[in-house]
């Protein structure tokens, strides 16, 4: 992906799951403005992951807004799979970001670093990205020390994902 050779704009789409993702989603916007294309302005177009599984039209809306986007950022958990719906509108809008050269940019949260490829949503992304043609990138977002959950139940719901997939793995042998 050459993000030099926009010269009028760089679309960016971003489909986000909580306030704190989307706002993590536009820093990484940010960054990549400053360091790619300081003399090229982001014109972003903005999506909930909710809004777009409850309200087909607006997923709809979103896929016609990545004909004019050359990246795709996803910011979601990792640990959770992708709603279907959601996962349709992601196809579209990988295929619509195929034509600029795009690529899809996995943020995942929720996650440590370690586990990335094991997540759900890291895996479903990558899919869409390889079946769109377009390149794959991912960044994990791991919680700062001061904004770990420690409770008992947090960590359970951490610990399920990856006893999930290692019961699958020894079932195999």
């Amino acid at each position: 992906m050459n993000l030099e050779t926009h010269t009028s704009g760089l679309g960016v789409l971003i489909v986000y799951d909580s306030v704190r993702s989307g706002k993590r989603a536009k820093e990484l916007c940010d960054r990549l403005g400053r360091q790619f294309t300081p003399d090229c302005e982001l014109n972003l177009s903005v999506w909930s992951l909710s809004a777009l599984e409850l309200l087909p039209p607006l997923a709809q809306a979103a896929a016609s807004e990545a004909e004019h986007a050359a990246l795709l950022i996803v910011a979601v958990n990792g640990d959770k799979p992708l709603p279907r719906l959601v996962k349709s509108c992601l196809h579209r809008c990988a295929r619509a970001i195929h034509a600029a050269d795009g690529a899809l940019v996995a943020q995942l949260h929720g996650i440590l670093k370690m586990n990335e490829e094991f997540c759900p949503a890291y895996d479903c992304l990558r899919q869409i990205a390889h079946h769109a043609g377009v390149q794959f990138f991912s960044e994990v977002i791991e919680l700062r020390e001061d904004e770990l959950d420690y409770s008992l139940e947090a960590i359970h719901e951490r610990a399920q994902p990856n006893t999930s997939m290692l019961e699958g793995i020894l079932r195999r042998d």
